[in-house]
């Protein structure tokens, strides 16, 4: 049950991560800088790898993320930092090996994340963000394949190395409304070693090496994966994905900006599964989430390998 909660519960805050990776440091994580060091603009993009074997065939998941956000707005005085960011988002997963049980085997995800902070003084701001998206197949295409995600949250800077965040998140997903708290953390614990995290989704630990180069372990729960409802020739079911993952990750700075990273890990929980359009709940997790049945589920626990690129502007 309990895992069944969490696994829901990492859906809307995948979301919500996607939007929170767009919001700057500044200037909750260190001293306010000048107004043209803000970088509120940002491009990410990265490829999953997981293979892993079911009764001696050879599977895997594939996936390709991509994040583009812009700064509509931004003002800095005083030390308070307001601004409003506008993205594009993208995210594919891609199943190899696995046939037509669960409808298909491409999925694709475009979202729309907005990002708004106000600061009511240099020690406190009111960040909310909402991500509409588009989840779906693609073999046709209606208002059925829209989500809607938003979260509101206050963060607090108690000093130039610690500041965390409280507030909530809200969805409605393919199988119902969500509706859960989260906390953000930011510790600089010294000059190279540094902890962040938004809980319960996922926690990275990072050690600078060099003014170029940093490692760390990621522990997430809401890495890719998301639901997507399938085409009306399938009834308007709808397939979900989950994957629980640990990892060692590597950055490097190739220019001003710029930087690339690598990782692998094991995916500790991976499931896959095939709803029907009427397996919903009204709450969640208020009600019995156990009450959905699969028509269709895959178990199987594997390794990741991951790149990626950062572009900060």
């Amino acid at each position: 049950m309990k895992t069944r909660i969490l696994s829901l519960i990492v859906i809307v805050l995948v979301s919500f991560k996607l939007s929170a990776q767009t919001q700057p440091s500044t200037p909750v994580q260190q001293s306010p800088p000048a107004p043209v060091n803000l970088q509120l603009g940002s491009f990410e993009a990265d490829y999953t790898y997981s293979p892993f074997k079911v009764n001696g065939k050879d599977m895997n998941i594939q996936q390709v993320n991509g994040t583009l956000t812009l700064p509509v707005y931004s003002k800095m005085q005083n030390g308070k930092l307001d601004f409003f960011l506008a993205g594009v988002g993208y995210s594919g997963l891609f199943l190899s090996g696995m046939g037509s049980e669960f409808g298909g085997s491409k999925f694709h995800s475009f979202s729309v994340p907005l990002t708004f902070q106000k600061s009511f003084s240099p020690k406190y701001a009111l960040i909310v963000s909402v991500i509409p998206s588009l989840s779906s197949d693609l073999k046709d295409i209606s208002g059925e394949d829209m989500l809607y995600s938003g979260a509101a949250m206050l963060r607090i800077k108690k000093s130039d190395r610690f500041s965390y965040s409280i507030g909530a998140a809200f969805s409605k997903q393919f199988f119902g409304t969500l509706l859960v708290p989260i906390i953000g953390i930011d510790w600089n614990i010294s000059d190279k070693l540094s902890f962040s995290g938004t809980l319960p989704v996922s926690e990275k630990l990072k050690y600078q090496l060099s003014n170029k180069s940093a490692t760390g372990i990621n522990i997430d729960f809401g890495i890719g994966g998301g639901s997507y409802r399938l085409s009306k020739k399938m009834n308007s079911d709808y397939f979900q994905a989950q994957q629980f993952k640990t990892s060692l990750f590597y950055e490097y700075m190739l220019a001003k900006n710029f930087s690339i990273n690598v990782s692998a890990g094991y995916n500790f929980t991976q499931q896959l599964d095939l709803y029907s359009k009427d397996q919903k709940v009204n709450w969640a997790p208020f009600n019995n989430l156990n009450k959905r049945v699969p028509l269709a589920e895959l178990k199987k626990t594997g390794v990741a390998v991951q790149t990626g690129i950062n572009y900060r502007f």
